[in-house]
């Protein structure tokens, strides 16, 4: 199991290095993670590659006994290359250049970034590669974040007509499949199609979707180029990962489509960062982790970036409290991290990060930090058997780029946050504990008995069948509102009433946003709930296959909110509007898991219990204490137990 730090000994006077390496050994550290940051240490002019600076760095780890993860150095582009070729830099949606002077300012489109990017890829690889410290190889560094998912440069919008020229038959078809003769949209050519810049009032749903989707593949693409250099060059016993940013909703991306590009995937994993008066609720960190693992079903994964301390560029927010770092570093191994590494090992004096504080303070002292973190390597140790253990969940939450992406061109509510929407689901199985991998639609369906389906406004037919099937066979889906209304073209379906509710032997004439602040009741089998943000208004058309569970309660009393409909030997749960109470789901997540015989244990809010092996753990993540059994959890704590 590889613990440790990341690591920038370029920003430390050189003595400090082996002052470092040597107090690392002494705090269970095995692993640094090097070079990310560093082009110009290693390209200080074109062609002029300089790989003695890191050379002595592996050297000296590598005599600690401590291995190293590299970075290739492509988030950051030198100054040279800049001033050379500024046709690099990308070009935000209103045509502004962004200016070299931060980071992931570069065009993944641009030929001349790509050309030089591949070089440095390149050699470094060539420098490295038999080097017995170097295990594994990041490429580049948070693709997509900050914004850099979008670009409107020139080189985009001429690779955007070639996509949109190689994905459909014919500029015609793509007019019929847009709908461009509504507002006289309609293109002659691919070429006067251009990128979806701001216009009056809103762009084409269907044009957005496609533009959704070059996005991602231009980042999926941009990661094989340099994971197909490294494995031509690097030992296959040096794996190829990338370390996500994690916001899974706002992006741009594809993580399936670039996970299967990588050997292995790793996630940055931030709780809180800067600005925020509070920490992420702990149910959304778990079903990040969950997702994250489930980019690669089957395999563990890598935590590049685990937050340690405050977090901030230029305004700071909530202060980990003492053993909280223990207590998000547990979870994230018991979610699926099976390798681990804090951001970072001493807090910078200088540039944008001087308050992204780290293991070490600027004092240099043994911190708090310091000592936290070395409880948790000596655990993390003392259990590895149980980390490695892999995760066998009966229930899958399945997420759709494309209905992600979707849902972000045209939300259609003012309440309306789709990360949000799959948590809804989610957290009532988070309640009891029970495991759940969140996984991409387009992968196996076979091993689970419970799949969760949120908002699926864009189903396509094979989608549908293939979920049918699972249903058939005796699996319980649980859907939820504006479910199959949209296409592969994001186009709303014609002529045919709704795929996904027909199949549920129901239908909805009614709909209504319910916008950020209107709730309406609901009433049925258990109890009155609130709904909000939008609602279906749901109508059975064969009551020997659907029933109506929950109605609502004004003028539309005469109509459900949630329906149960026999699909063969399983059964559809149609939750039309996205109910506010958790316990609602958390007793929906009950009877479904009795049904299917899921052994779960309810625990009070905050407080997950996790089996592993022999073992178990109960982490509490509230700030007050709470009583579980026989114990009664002090705030923050991670109880580890026989069983």
């Amino acid at each position: 199991m590889y613990l440790g730090v990341d690591y920038y000994p370029e920003q430390w006077d050189k003595e400090w290095l082996e002052q470092d390496l040597a107090r690392m050994v002494k705090s269970n550290i095995n692993c640094i993670r090097i070079a990310e940051f560093a082009w110009h240490l290693m390209e200080p002019s074109a062609d002029n590659f300089q790989f003695d600076y890191f050379r002595h760095v592996l050297d000296r780890a590598e005599h600690y006994g401590i291995k190293v993860m590299l970075g290739t150095p492509t988030a950051t582009l030198p100054a040279w290359l800049a001033k050379a070729h500024p046709e690099v830099l990308s070009v935000d949606e209103f045509g502004i250049k962004r200016h070299f002077g931060g980071r992931r300012q570069a065009c993944l489109n641009s030929p001349v970034y790509l050309e030089r990017s591949d070089k440095i890829t390149q050699q470094m690889a060539l420098a490295y590669r038999e080097h017995p410290a170097v295990i594994s190889w990041q490429i580049d560094n948070e693709l997509g974040h900050e914004t850099s998912d979008w670009c409107y440069c020139e080189h985009c919008e001429l690779e955007f007509q070639n996509y949109l020229a190689h994905e459909y038959q014919s500029i015609d078809d793509l007019n019929y499949r847009f709908g461009t003769v509504f507002w006289s949209q309609t293109y002659n050519d691919f070429s006067e199609v251009e990128l979806p810049k701001p216009t009056i009032p809103a762009k084409n749903p269907g044009l957005m979707l496609a533009f959704y989707r070059f996005r991602a593949l231009t980042i999926t693409k941009f990661t094989g180029r340099q994971a197909k250099i490294l494995r031509e060059i690097v030992p296959s016993t040096q794996t190829i990962t990338h370390n996500f940013p994690g916001d899974y909703y706002n992006k741009a991306q594809n993580f399936t489509d670039i996970s299967e590009e990588l050997d292995v995937v790793a996630l940055n994993n931030y709780p809180v960062w800067g600005g925020l008066e509070q920490p992420v609720e702990y149910g959304k960190i778990a079903m990040k982790l969950d997702q994250t693992r489930g980019f690669l079903p089957g395999k563990h994964f890598w935590i590049t970036e685990q937050l340690i301390g405050a977090q901030a560029h230029t305004i700071m927010g909530y202060l980990p409290r003492p053993g909280q770092a223990r207590l998000w570093s547990w979870q994230a191994m018991l979610h699926g991290c099976n390798n681990l590494i804090y951001f970072r090992w001493r807090t910078a004096t200088k540039g944008a990060e001087q308050f992204c504080y780290g293991v070490l303070d600027q004092d240099n002292q043994d911190g708090p930090r310091y000592h936290e973190m070395k409880q948790i390597f000596a655990e993390a140790l003392e259990h590895q058997a149980e980390i490695n253990l892999p995760i066998n969940a009966k229930v899958a939450l399945l997420y759709n780029p494309d209905n992600i992406y979707a849902w972000k061109i045209q939300p259609q509510s003012t309440g309306l946050d789709i990360h949000h929407e799959h948590f809804r689901l989610y957290q009532g199985f988070k309640r009891l504990n029970i495991p759940v991998d969140v996984i991409d639609i387009r992968h196996t369906l076979d091993s689970y008995s419970v799949i969760l389906l949120p908002a699926p406004m864009l189903l396509i037919g094979p989608q549908i069948e293939k979920l049918k099937q699972f249903m058939q066979n005796g699996g319980t889906v649980i859907s939820s509102f504006r479910a199959g209304i949209k296409d592969y073209d994001n186009a709303v379906y014609f002529n045919q009433a709704n795929p996904w509710l027909k199949l549920a032997n129901i239908k909805s004439y009614y709909i209504e946003s319910l916008g950020n602040t209107r709730h309406e009741e609901i009433i049925g089998t258990e109890g009155k709930f609130s709904a909000s943000v939008w609602r279906d208004m749901l109508e059975v058309v064969d009551s020997t296959q659907a029933q109506g569970l929950y109605r609502y309660t004004d003028e539309f009393a005469d109509y459900f909110a949630v329906t149960e409909s026999q699909i063969g030997s399983g059964k559809l749960i149609h939750v039309s509007t996205a109910v506010v109470e958790e316990e609602f789901w958390r007793k929906l997540a009950q009877k479904v898991a009795n049904q299917h015989q899921l052994k779960y244990n309810e625990t009070p809010y905050g407080v997950e219990l996790i089996h592993r092996g022999h073992k178990r753990f109960i982490l509490n993540h509230n700030a007050n204490s709470v009583v579980f059994e026989n114990y009664t959890l002090q705030p923050y704590a991670v109880i580890i137990e026989a069983i």
